[in-house]
């Protein structure tokens, strides 16, 4: 019989990364990245080769991906997407359909950065491979099971349960993975272990997983609570943008946009890139080097900004330590996570002495196994 294949689609705010893998025995075939999508110098990497090309929006960004990737395209029987938010609606991976679709679109307010571009691949899925089952993943499905005391907020419960205000957590694609791989390196069932997973890129997140399950997570109601990010503020006293509009006059929108796009590692510091913030504070970073000398002002607002951003990790880590118990392991991943080997040893300072892996996450390949094993049922 000849290969079919399974194209799997991880859209972020100005990236799109896909991978294709065989359906047969889900191994990876090709894998390639969209970068900087909207703006100047926007690239395809793939093959080995990156080819610079002008890509406005998400739609040219996957009709660039199925150019490339030739007679593949005729191939591929299902495409696999993830989906940030599920809005507590969809806990399951699910097949997409018009309706899906339609109340997918009432979670974009939810996570403005991420679920309008999902949508739209999903969209540009069905025009440019038209008559294939398309498959959502979410996000948020891995914390179907954190207890009521971990995700409804102190306020009024009507908000709950008329507005569905609530704790839904993020990257659960990538807890997950990494879990399931932390279960099969410490040789023990999942059902087993206690795991705090610490999610450090762009976006970061911490959960704490007790028997295999998710019980508490640093994302809330939407990725913006918790630990600072590469441009979005973490938890802030929530009065904070209730001062910025009555007392600054700023906008919703505005404010919207200062938290979402103009804080975190940026705002602080003018910097997304953590390799620059550690070689300004002070750090050698292997492979990498800045054009410029360091001023003193620099200096000092890179070590303030990475001081800041090591000790909400390091709040959470305890207070997760707390209610969990005894912990199995410490698991970093994400491309920060991964890759700083500083920052691990920053945040690990004065910790107690936990059993740590670095795992690489690969959420597209979860995706994949989820996305055959829904339509195989």
């Amino acid at each position: 019989m000849e290969q079919q294949y399974i194209l799997i689609i991880n859209a972020g705010s100005a990236t799109l990364k896909f991978k294709i893998f065989s359906f047969s025995d889900v191994k990876l075939v090709k894998e390639g990245i969209v970068e900087r999508i909207g703006l100047m110098g926007s690239f395809i990497e793939f093959e080995g080769k990156k080819e610079f090309n002008e890509v406005e929006n998400h739609e040219e960004a996957f009709k660039l991906i199925i150019s490339k990737i030739g007679d593949l395209k005729d191939k591929i029987i299902m495409v696999g997407h993830r989906v940030v938010h599920g809005g507590g609606k969809y806990n399951e991976p699910i097949l997409i359909n018009k309706s899906i679709l339609k109340n997918l679109k009432k979670f974009n307010i939810l996570a403005p950065l991420h679920n309008p571009v999902n949508i739209k691949c999903i969209a540009a899925a069905h025009k440019y491979l038209p008559n294939i089952p398309n498959v959502a993943v979410f996000d948020t499905a891995f914390y179907k099971t954190l207890p009521p005391h971990a995700y409804i907020y102190a306020i009024p419960l009507k908000f709950y349960k008329q507005h569905k205000i609530r704790r839904y957590g993020f990257h659960g694609i990538s807890h997950q993975y990494v879990a399931q791989m932390a279960a099969e390196k410490l040789k023990k069932p999942l059902s087993q272990l206690n795991l705090i997973t610490c999610h450090l890129g762009s976006g970061c997140s911490i959960t704490a997983i007790k028997k295999g399950q998710a019980i508490d997570t640093s994302l809330g109601f939407t990725p913006l609570e918790g630990l600072v990010m590469s441009t979005r503020c973490g938890t802030i006293d929530p009065a904070i943008p209730l001062y910025m509009i009555t007392r600054l006059k700023m906008s919703a929108e505005e404010v919207d946009s200062l938290l979402n796009k103009r804080s975190g590692l940026f705002g602080l510091s003018g910097s997304m890139d953590m390799r620059e913030i550690l070689v300004k504070a002070g750090y050698v970073v292997p492979g990498f080097k800045l054009k410029s000398k360091v001023t003193l002002k620099e200096k000092e607002i890179a070590k303030l900004t990475l001081e800041i951003f090591i000790y909400n990790i390091k709040k959470y880590i305890g207070a997760y330590n707390t209610i969990i118990g005894k912990v199995d392991a410490l698991v970093f991943t994400a491309g920060i996570g991964e890759r700083s080997a500083i920052i691990r040893k920053l945040i690990l300072q004065d910790l107690p002495k936990f059993k740590v892996l670095v795992i690489s996450t690969n959420e597209e390949l979860l995706i994949a196994q989820s996305a055959k094993f829904l339509i195989n049922k």
